[in-house]
């Protein structure tokens, strides 16, 4: 059996702790114990939620107590499948690195020791693996960037960060779904929704998809406003 904690969280929550970094093969392991709870199907489960080192399990106390939820949990994670999540998708996004929409990008580049356009090639030629979901409705966290662009977070948060800014801190990426503080540094913009109720499945991206941004300018990023009001605009992905 695998080294984890069993941690309380609350009286309707249990934290399975896997580690304490962030890594793909621990998150795969995250998702593979994900799944293997949702195929068991335990009554008084209500929600599992991924997190970078950890599955929060949302439970019903009345149902079943966090003993035997434990009890429940454990044989699962014998024999962990941690190979690559099935049924997750590579998302293909646009993104404009016009100057109002990355107005960052100089100060990341010169923490990195390079130029701008090297940094929007790091942004465009990285595929960027969704850890988890967090902080703002359907708002992935992403990995991983090159060691020289781990740039420390600001110390003052900024106001009123623009829906679609693509930002990035500590080695990882974000994207926000509405207009947000962020202490992050912002180094472009995406069009694309990543949260729209009006939809059946409101969420666009989801732990374990990944993520390949590709250029675009201003023209073209109006261009995909336009569509996606019009209604006609679809995302580009495909299966893993």
């Amino acid at each position: 059996m695998m080294a984890v904690q069993f941690l309380p969280s609350g009286d309707r929550g249990l934290t399975v702790q896997f580690g304490f970094d962030i890594d793909r093969a621990l998150s795969r392991q995250i998702m593979a114990l994900r799944a293997a709870v949702d195929d068991a199907d335990i009554a008084g489960v209500i929600e599992t939620v991924p997190t970078y080192r950890s599955l929060l399990v949302h439970y019903d106390p009345i149902q079943i107590r966090q003993a035997e939820l434990i009890a429940r949990l454990e044989p699962l994670l014998e024999g962990l499948d941690g190979d690559e999540k099935a049924g997750a998708t590579r998302w293909h996004l646009p993104i404009c690195f016009e100057a109002d929409f990355a107005f960052d990008i100089d100060h990341v580049a010169e923490f990195a020791s390079l130029s701008a356009e090297d940094v929007k090639d790091v942004m465009t030629g990285v595929e960027h693996f969704v850890y988890m979901l967090g902080f703002a409705p359907g708002m992935p966290y992403m990995g991983d960037l090159p060691e020289a662009m781990n740039i420390p977070r600001r110390s003052s948060p900024v106001q009123n960060i623009p829906q679609g800014s693509v930002l990035v801190a500590t080695g990882l990426t974000v994207m926000y779904p509405a207009v947000n503080p962020s202490g992050w540094h912002v180094v472009g913009r995406c069009p694309v929704p990543l949260f729209d109720l009006a939809k059946s499945d409101p969420v666009l991206l989801s732990p374990g998809d990944r993520v390949r941004f590709h250029a675009v300018s201003l023209a073209d990023y109006e261009n995909v406003v336009r569509q996606i009001e019009k209604g006609v605009y679809e995302v580009e992905g495909e299966l893993l």
